[in-house]
């Protein structure tokens, strides 16, 4: 079988559809989106890559994927080969214009602003912060740079990042704003090394400018640099010349900087002089006001209040699904004019149009921290009732720490609810979670024995613990 152009294309996309019913439609766009099948010849089927993104990046997928392709072409032997974009004309390297802005709109997206950022128990503190360094950036007294903002995916950094560099720029127009990702960081410091002799000191300059003159720097997901030494060791010199500078530099990550595996200490050292802020997973009221929020968008659309009360409920480990889920509903709804509010029905967003989205909710909220916490208690021999409570001798204080650490990895619960469960305060989750992954990632062996025997027993395996 031999086939270009757009029967390639329209195989590629079947196999993604097929795919969706398997891993998850936000799991397929996540890491599939972008892609496109060029052409297939000799059961090899060629999808082209977007930019930025790498062949590696889908092997975790490999099986699935050959598996989907082997039913739609016929028999065994089929393959898929991932190429990257064909290289576009070569283009002076990017400069900071005459008002110090690296590219158009430094990378920002203007409809991400603290206006229509919805504030919450678990967002305050970093919402605060990045308001601050937005007003004051570089603000040596204050401590705050950088600043550091961690939490689960979806829970608002990213939105928090792009709010800063607006607010930045509407209060000074002349103030040089970069926004960028590691992965995109990667990419060009890679580009550097595949320049031609005559271009490589042209594209190595032109990328040192680009990021030692902001002066706002904000880099998203820095976690995605864990294990590129080249590329760390680039980044400090980046961030020594903009803290020398007093340029401000703000960061987001899934984890804290000590919970980052393979970044150096010179690193995380640095990622922790300033402020350290943690974004947690937001509570049933501040989803109610998210999602009232984004329904002023649809304004030909209204939904009754069981529908978006139960949205809320329902839909919790992150903003990011909370709005896609909106975003299905109200889609749906469009198909009933004059007639939303009596089509969407509760009972049918469970069975139907949000079913998807419940199974992957309840998938993460499986497991309760009354369940990790008698594991703990079982695996340590301890009652539930030392385990919550004041003493602080170390054969209680470890467990206690250890369940802690399982809470924050294995369920959707924010640190206030670990606190809650665990008798203790925001400060002390942080600490006792921190103080657990440094053993961990150190390779404590009485640490690592314990975690292991008890992921298992509570039906996971140790990779969830990264």
């Amino acid at each position: 079988m031999e086939t270009t152009g757009s029967d390639a294309a329209s195989l590629w996309q079947g196999i993604l559809d097929e795919l969706k019913e398997i891993l998850s439609e936000v799991t397929v766009l996540r890491y599939f989106g972008g892609t496109e099948g060029v052409s297939l010849a000799n059961g090899v089927l060629t999808v082209r890559l977007p930019e930025g993104k790498e062949g590696a990046q889908l092997a975790p997928f490999e099986a699935f994927v050959t598996a989907a392709l082997a039913k739609h072409v016929g028999g065994g032997g089929a393959s898929v080969r991932y190429v990257r974009p064909e290289p576009k004309p070569a283009a002076t390297p990017a400069r900071p214009d005459r008002a110090g802005r690296v590219g158009e709109g430094g990378g920002l997206l203007p409809h991400l602003t603290f206006a229509n950022f919805v504030e919450g128990p678990g967002n305050q503190f970093p919402l605060v912060m990045a308001k601050y360094v937005a007003q004051h950036p570089g603000d040596e007294a204050s401590r705050t740079n950088p600043l550091f903002m961690h939490g689960p995916t979806g829970v608002g950094k990213t939105h928090l990042l792009h709010a800063i560099g607006n607010l930045a720029r509407e209060l000074n127009p002349g103030l040089r704003v970069l926004y960028t990702t590691s992965e995109q960081l990667m990419n060009e410091y890679m580009r550097q090394w595949s320049a031609g002799a005559g271009q490589s000191d042209t594209v190595k300059e032109a990328f040192r400018e680009k990021y030692r003159t902001p002066d706002i720097l904000l880099v998203d997901d820095i976690q995605y640099m864990a294990g590129k030494q080249g590329l760390q060791n680039e980044f400090f010199n980046i961030f020594n010349a903009l803290k020398d500078a007093r340029r401000q530099i703000v960061m987001t990550s899934d984890r804290a900087p000590s919970e980052i595996p393979d970044l150096v200490d010179r690193l995380v050292s640095r990622f922790q002089s300033g402020i350290t802020a943690d974004v947690d997973i937001p509570a049933y009221e501040t989803r109610m006001n998210i999602l009232l929020l984004k329904l002023r968008a649809y304004p030909d659309v209204t939904l009754s209040q069981p529908v978006l009360e139960f949205i809320a409920q329902r839909v919790s480990s992150s903003v990011r699904a909370l709005e896609g889920a909106l975003a299905t509903t109200v889609n749906y709804a469009r198909m009933f004019p004059g007639n939303a509010e009596s089509a969407v029905t509760v009972d049918v967003l469970e069975k139907t149009i949000l079913r998807n989205y419940i199974q992957q909710e309840e998938a993460i909220v499986h497991l309760t921290c009354a369940d990790i916490q008698k594991a703990v208690c079982d695996y340590f021999a301890l009652p539930v009732e030392e385990l919550t409570g004041k003493s602080r001798e170390k054969k209680v204080a470890g467990p206690r720490q250890i369940g802690i650490f399982l809470c924050r990895k294995l369920t959707s619960c924010s640190t206030t609810e670990i606190g809650r469960a665990f008798n203790r305060n925001h400060a002390t989750v942080l600490y006792s979670s921190s103080t657990v992954q440094t053993l961990y990632k150190g390779g404590d062996p009485e640490t690592a024995t314990a975690l292991k025997a008890l992921v298992e027993k509570l039906g996971r395996t140790t990779g969830d613990l990264n």
